[in-house]
């Protein structure tokens, strides 16, 4: 269900750019992985789940966002997190909200002499957890969870994933949150699809949501 090329890392952004353009004709997706690597990872995990596309599908249609949200906060509280902490509050200065990096080295910056730029066949933007068969391993969701959450925030704040592969998710974003309380509000279901980008990143979700503001790019990542 997808395809691969190799294209040199300072060229990935605007291959990228270009094949999004032509998408609506050519049915065709285009998405960062990364290198050989993160690309094997990927063909590897694809594995894991054995479901059909169109069956990870209609689990995502029929998935109950609230109900899931209500479950990990119900198991978080009797862990002994405290929601206060996890709130945190709203920082004096803003952090960078960062940029697309699947196609860097994740301890140098530096970017990669050669990536693989993917191509899926997708009606939707948010279909592509589908056919990757993403997540189902460690606190990472299952596929349709992905669907599910990827179609609010594609309806809600124009957000497409640009890349995904091994254990990151990056989006970019057509119109981010505006003020504190949207922003707040869509932290806090950032924190509960991933809360690893607040545990073992920003701290607090209102340091995630102050860069959420007017921000044109987002990061997930699950250890």
């Amino acid at each position: 269900m997808f395809s691969t090329e190799k294209v040199s890392g300072s060229r990935v952004l605007g291959e990228w750019e270009t094949r999004l353009r032509v998408y609506p004709q050519t049915g065709q997706y285009p998405f960062l992985i990364g290198d050989a690597e993160q690309l094997e990872g990927l063909k590897e995990s694809q594995g894991l789940d054995r479901r059909s596309v169109a069956r990870v599908l209609s689990a995502a249609k029929g998935f109950d966002q609230e109900r899931w949200i209500a479950i990990r906060r119900a198991d978080a509280i009797d862990c002994g997190v405290s929601m206060h902490e996890v709130l945190g509050t709203w920082p004096s200065e803003r952090s960078s909200c960062g940029e697309v990096s699947l196609h860097r080295d994740r301890l140098s910056g530096q970017v990669k002499d050669e990536v693989f730029l993917g191509m899926a066949t997708i009606d939707e933007p948010w279909h592509l957890p589908a056919v990757l068969k993403f997540g189902g391993w460690n606190d990472c969701p299952n596929p349709e969870v992905h669907c599910a959450f990827h179609q609010q925030w594609f309806t809600e704040f124009g957000a497409r994933i640009v890349g995904m592969s091994g254990d990151v998710v990056e989006c970019v974003v057509q119109s981010p949150p505006r003020d504190r309380e949207t922003a707040l509000a869509l932290a806090w279901r950032q924190y509960w699809y991933c809360a690893d980008i607040v545990d073992q990143g920003c701290g607090s979700a209102s340091e995630l949501a102050a860069t959420l503001l007017d921000a044109p790019y987002w990061f997930f990542w699950w250890d």
